[in-house]
């Protein structure tokens, strides 16, 4: 997992570095926690989170901004400093976590963008989760994600032939 502002996106690089320098100017003592992550270090991330380990909420797997390198955490000093350098972020352009994930800084709209990916892909790593995840869980995060509830009932029902019909649509 990096912390370098370098493993971000070419048009996200400079803005996240005039962050971190105003927070730095503001006495703030900012320190990038996390920019691009592996796939692999997002699943066991989240599975941390799923399991109670982890602060803030964690994307699932294929859906994350951090996956793209379309976001990155940043820590303050002091910690409750992060909404003002939040709201300095949203003025300048871009995307914050707000309360629920004061430490997630990230393009416009890139969370939506992966969020919305491909239903075979997401179904895909689901059904590789289910030994790790009950059904009411797994369900829940599927539906955070915005698919219908239809869709995951059928989803939950019948794993390999949604799959396997979803991928012909």
């Amino acid at each position: 997992m990096s912390a370098s502002l370098g493993a971000l996106v070419p048009e996200l690089r400079p803005y996240a570095a005039d962050l971190v320098r105003a927070a730095g100017v503001a006495g703030l003592q900012p320190r990038v926690t996390s920019t691009l992550r592996s796939h692999t270090q997002q699943m066991r991330l989240y599975a941390r989170y799923l399991g109670g380990h982890q602060p803030f909420p964690v994307a699932f797997p294929g859906t994350s901004a951090h996956e793209f390198g379309e976001a990155f955490d940043l820590v303050v000093a002091p910690f409750e400093a992060l909404s003002d350098v939040g709201a300095y972020w949203e003025e300048q352009g871009g995307t914050w976590g707000g309360e629920r994930d004061p430490v997630h800084f990230e393009l416009p709209g890139a969370s939506q963008a992966h969020q919305h990916r491909n239903i075979a892909f997401v179904a895909d790593l689901a059904l590789g989760m289910l030994p790790y995840l009950s059904s009411v869980e797994l369900g829940a995060t599927l539906l955070s994600f915005g698919f219908p509830r239809s869709e995951v009932l059928q989803f939950l029902s019948e794993p390999i032939s949604y799959v396997t019909q979803e991928s012909t649509r």
